[in-house]
């Protein structure tokens, strides 16, 4: 049931053009029985679009999350983006397998987000823009963990001292991991910078 609830955008294209046939075949032939299907097919398509507005998956729930977090950091509001994490939150050391660049930049954030800490780095930064791309997200609905991947796009400028920063076209990897703190509530409690060749 994944293709409704999560992406249903092959079933609405699928029944799109089933109506859009039936209506031409409609205008050539003058057959009433062509309406009939053209309205069967709007039909199902409005009860697909129902469907996926309606059913919310934990899948859907963490992306946003991840989405919230990053509109927050952008916009340097410490307190909104702190109700996103956890409190045993960490950023991790970056991977040896990461690029030199982002070795050094992700190097001294490494350690315990708390708010306040948040409020100091967030505070010191003025972002161009911050985009997440490509987020794939996993909830183990027994666990109560999740994690989610994406690639993030940012320009930004640190104010004391001055310094530029910006991913390179393909924007830099990323992993959350996060577990559900009260139902259909997920919280960040691990945050992974990886790679800039995210190809």
């Amino acid at each position: 049931m994944e293709f409704l609830s999560e992406d249903p955008t092959y079933a609405a294209v699928v029944l799109g053009v089933l109506a859009a046939l039936f209506l031409g075949l409609l205008r050539v032939t003058q057959q009433g029985k062509h309406l009939v299907y053209a309205g069967v097919a709007l039909a199902l398509l409005a009860a697909v679009m129902l469907i996926e507005w309606v059913w919310v998956t934990e899948n859907e729930r963490i992306e946003a999350t991840i989405y919230a977090l990053a509109a927050a950091v952008e916009a340097r509001d410490a307190d909104h983006a702190a109700e996103f994490l956890a409190p045993e939150c960490e950023l991790e050391p970056t991977p040896d397998r990461a690029n030199i660049v982002v070795r050094i930049i992700t190097s001294r954030f490494a350690g315990p987000i708390t708010r306040e800490r948040l409020a100091q780095e967030l505070s010191n930064y003025s972002f161009d823009y911050l985009r997440v791309a490509r987020l794939q997200a996993n909830a183990g609905t027994l666990s109560g963990r999740g994690k989610a991947e994406c690639v993030i796009h940012i320009s930004a400028r640190r104010l004391d001292p001055t310094a530029f920063y910006m991913t390179p076209p393909n924007g830099m990897g990323w992993s959350f991991g996060l577990r559900e703190t009260e139902p259909h509530v997920w919280k960040v409690t691990r945050i992974t910078p990886g790679r800039l060749d995210t190809n």
